[in-house]
């Protein structure tokens, strides 16, 4: 029973911790990246319009219109092609959290006419740019003769974000009407799109659906594509998912030792009694009978070890930040690792999952025991007795 206690425990543990996890690299990845967006497939000259229409539906927090790019940031002999995004800083604000992040300058500074820029940190750190230094951005841009132009524009680093994870880290941002002059665009409606934040994050991809349904409603004429977090980072997120579902099979190992345990204990428990079951066929017991005992005796010490590893993981998984705290800042300096903590978040599904799982296998260790128990003949063991 120890054994599968243990095992119980140790994956009901494990994956709070994997959950926890998770939901950090979620909360920072969509720090920078919207909840969703939203693109036309020509020409998005009222997109103006298609905000005032999306704002009015309650699942929708925010809006933000932006112009997606990326170009080459050149500073005396450092080079780095990068994402560059456009936006609208007032508008920004209701889809990010890029300002709350800031630890150098003011998001406020991206202001129109001006060229300025915004660096993630790691990005500010790969160019050796400080606030105040100045930033060639030069984009490939196709003339009206179809030939390849090379924009370069001088821009000015006024403030630096630090989203805490990889994502993010190094984009650039730039206001969205300074981007007309570097893209030769005659208005930002010709590459506009929008970034959305949802109430939800979780329901993002059905809201997003919906809001595209509702656009080509609303403008039968136009073709809209709507995305959300969970397919522009889906490299990422399925990664995770897969890592956890491997972890549950490795650490479900542990129960499957349990359960060899139980078949190792009834085993010996038929060869001691094997009197005793003679003894219980002459008296009218079935085969059936027989098998049933044991069966019965080997799930009650499957359903005990599973109860008492549950109840046990349950209560370090919702205490572990707890637990842990001390050995964390021994051992995890904040500035150290992406995650510095381990933070835990129980799931009701992990749990049930893991419970039903470590039951099947105990009854499943029960049945060659049992049988080998109903098949004892009485006249071979009571002979010599």
């Amino acid at each position: 029973m120890a054994g599968l206690t243990l095992g119980v425990l140790a994956i009901i543990v494990v994956l709070s911790v994997f959950n926890g996890s998770q939901g950090i690299m979620r909360d920072r990845t969509l720090i920078t990246v919207p909840h969703g967006n939203i693109s036309a497939d020509n020409d998005f000259a009222f997109w103006q319009e298609a905000t005032t229409l999306l704002r009015d539906s309650p699942q929708i927090e925010g809006i933000a219109p932006y112009i997606g790019l990326e170009a080459l940031l050149s500073r005396q002999g450092y080079h780095q092609v990068t994402e560059i995004k456009a936006i609208s800083p007032d508008d920004e604000n209701t889809v990010s959290t890029i300002a709350e992040n800031m630890v150098q300058g003011s998001f406020d500074s991206l202001v129109a006419g001006e060229n300025n820029i915004v660096l993630g940190r790691i990005l500010a750190t790969n160019l050796r740019l400080n606030m105040g230094d100045a930033v060639n951005l030069i984009v490939p841009v196709i003339s009206g003769n179809s030939s390849l132009q090379l924009n370069m524009h001088r821009f000015t680093v006024s403030g630096v974000f630090d989203p805490q994870f990889t994502i993010g880290s190094e984009l650039a941002l730039i206001h969205i009407q300074d981007s007309v002059a570097l893209l030769g665009l005659n208005n930002i409606s010709e590459s506009t799109q929008l970034r959305l934040r949802v109430s939800d994050p979780d329901q993002a991809a059905t809201i997003i659906a919906n809001s595209v349904e509702l656009l080509e409603s609303a403008f039968a004429d136009q073709q809209f594509t709507g995305r959300d977090w969970s397919i522009t980072e889906a490299s990422l997120f399925s990664a995770l998912k897969m890592e956890k579902l491997l972890t549950w099979f490795m650490l479900m190992m542990i129960v499957a030792i349990g359960a060899f345990n139980i078949v190792s204990t009834l085993v010996m428990v038929v060869s001691e009694k094997k009197a005793d079951i003679a003894i219980l066929r002459t008296m009218g017991a079935s085969g059936k009978t027989i098998m049933a005992i044991f069966v019965v005796q080997g799930t009650v010490v499957g359903v005990l070890g599973t109860i008492a590893g549950a109840l046990a993981g349950v209560f370090i998984a919702t205490n572990f930040s707890s637990f842990s705290s001390a050995l964390e800042q021994l051992l995890s300096p904040a500035d150290l690792y992406v995650i510095s903590a381990l933070p835990t978040r129980l799931e009701s599904f992990d749990v049930w999952v893991t419970c039903c799982a470590a039951l099947v296998i105990s009854f499943l260790a029960t049945l060659y025991p049992a049988f080998k128990a109903s098949q004892i003949l009485p006249a071979e063991v009571l002979r010599y007795e």
